[in-house]
């Protein structure tokens, strides 16, 4: 479960409950500004000028040195990519500030947002071919457009699409309805498969791809969140859009026999359980995002399939490991609480106990979801909330690496799991504790955007129009 290399043990504090054994909003909240924020707010991870984020940074958050690599950085994996700028991570971290303000209100954190959306949209967009670079080399583009893939397009725009719920802005808009018509011109298949790849062969990757997160990924990183916001008729396209997707990945990319989502169709070794990205992590993403897209469009067929499948996985993927094998791994207080006792944790694969931190974000917010749909699964999130909040943090530099506190900021480790695993959290302990939810926003004065926490539906009780004209609105009776 955890790499026996860890020592630093932690410090924090939960407030848990003797019936749920849950963390409370509060220990969220202390969770996303001492926990998690500490890495992403040091001046080294804003970027120059501030909003170009850079893509690696070292565990205590120094900038990569190429001639003096960190360990953490120094693998035959991460290292092929240095001297490359991925648009990905920026709008990833972009996210991040945009969580950071919606859960504390700070400004700075919404300004971080801003200028990470901007610096996007006014310095990585393909302005001859459309649709944005996928990364930057040496200043200049590092792939013909044709090759970019359906994924990184779709990730450009996941720190837009938050900072635009959080503001209107109609800059951000513009940008996100133009690479959605982009996105689905260019890479929409004649075969029915859904959106293809790449358009074309490149060292890396092929055309002949079939891939499960060229699909789900816009679902997740953009669509569900913004669709509901728009307006006519532009709604009504992205809502089809969203429509035939879905019905795309649970007719072509989903297992009935198996109960899982293939990671890739397009040979039969790609669909198999040991092949990339045939993991619970990707699994339980799209089971998730099919029920809360069947929410969206009322389609209690979806709801129930993805309902059903996130039951399923969230069972296979769970294991009990005897507490006192791990208990260095954790602070005090839970060596106490947990002492004697066969503890739960999340693994990639079956038998494999281990997960990467963003597996373990997935399987928890989607835990969250079924425990708000039906009251199940406290069990196990007593045991993986807390593990989470202890055992991934960096206590001492802050933020959450691809392992237990390491390795946090390199071509696909960002802050965007761990921020939104703190959002829906939040939501999570706020409504099993029966109290309101407090998110800030930062919409014009008389906005009539329609107004919800997040991914999820909640009655607003109140609405505090603050001195800056920024909004903290109070939500209660949250449900997904």
């Amino acid at each position: 479960m955890l790499r026996k290399t860890i020592a630093i043990l932690s410090t924090v504090s939960l407030t848990v409950s003797a019936s749920i054994n849950l963390p409370s909003g509060e220990d969220w909240l202390d969770h996303t500004t001492k926990g998690l924020a500490p890495y992403w707010v040091m001046p080294s991870a804003q970027g120059e000028p501030i909003g170009n984020f850079p893509t690696f940074r070292c565990d205590d958050g120094t900038l990569l040195n190429v001639s003096d690599v960190c360990p953490e950085l120094k693998r035959d994996w991460i290292s092929p990519h240095f001297g490359k700028d991925f648009t990905r991570m920026k709008s990833r971290q972009t996210f991040a500030y945009g969580v950071l303000y919606h859960l504390t209100g700070d400004p700075k954190a919404l300004n971080l947002a801003k200028q990470g959306a901007y610096y996007i949209i006014d310095e990585l967009q393909d302005k001859k071919n459309g649709g944005f670079i996928s990364y930057t080399q040496e200043g200049k583009a590092g792939l013909d457009w044709q090759q970019r893939t359906s994924q990184d397009q779709a990730y450009a725009l996941v720190g837009l699409a938050m900072y635009y719920y959080l503001t209107q802005d109609k800059k951000v808009e513009q940008a996100l309805i133009d690479q959605q018509a982009f996105i689905f011109e260019k890479y929409r298949l004649e075969d029915g498969l859904g959106l293809a790849w790449v358009l074309a062969d490149s060292s890396d990757d092929s055309e002949k791809q079939r891939e499960l997160v060229a699909q789900l990924d816009q679902i997740n990183g953009y669509m569900l969140l913004i669709a509901p916001l728009l307006e006519e008729p532009i709604k009504s396209k992205w809502f089809n859009d969203l429509n035939w997707l879905t019905q795309t990945m649970v007719e072509h990319y989903h297992s009935k026999s198996e109960q899982r989502f293939y990671g890739a169709i397009h040979h039969k070794a790609a669909m198999m359980p040991n092949a990339n990205h045939n993991d619970f992590g990707h699994t339980i993403k799209a089971y998730w995002m099919t029920y809360l897209t069947g929410q969206t469009l009322k389609n209690s067929e979806w709801s129930t399939f993805g309902l059903k499948g996130m039951k399923h996985t969230l069972e296979q993927a769970q294991y009990q490991k005897n507490f006192a094998s791990v208990s260095g791994y954790f602070n005090e207080q839970l060596q106490e609480k947990w002492k004697d006792q066969d503890i739960t944790g999340w693994q990639s694969r079956p038998y494999s106990q281990w997960s990467s931190s963003w597996e373990w974000a997935e399987l928890d917010q989607a835990a969250m979801t079924v425990s708000l749909v039906d009251g199940s699964m406290k069990e196990v999130l007593q045991y993986t909330l807390p593990t989470f909040h202890d055992v991934w943090v960096d206590h001492k530099y802050g933020g959450v690496g691809l392992e237990p506190k390491r390795t946090k900021a390199f071509h696909w480790g960002n802050g965007y799991h761990q921020f939104e695993h703190a959002l829906i959290g939040y939501l999570y302990s706020q409504q099993v504790e029966k109290k309101s939810a407090t998110l800030h926003y930062a919409r014009p004065k008389n906005s009539k955007m329609p107004i919800a926490p997040y991914y999820f539906q909640g009655d607003v009780i109140d609405i505090d129009v603050q001195e800056d004209g920024t909004q903290k609105v109070r939500f209660e009776n949250i449900q997904p």
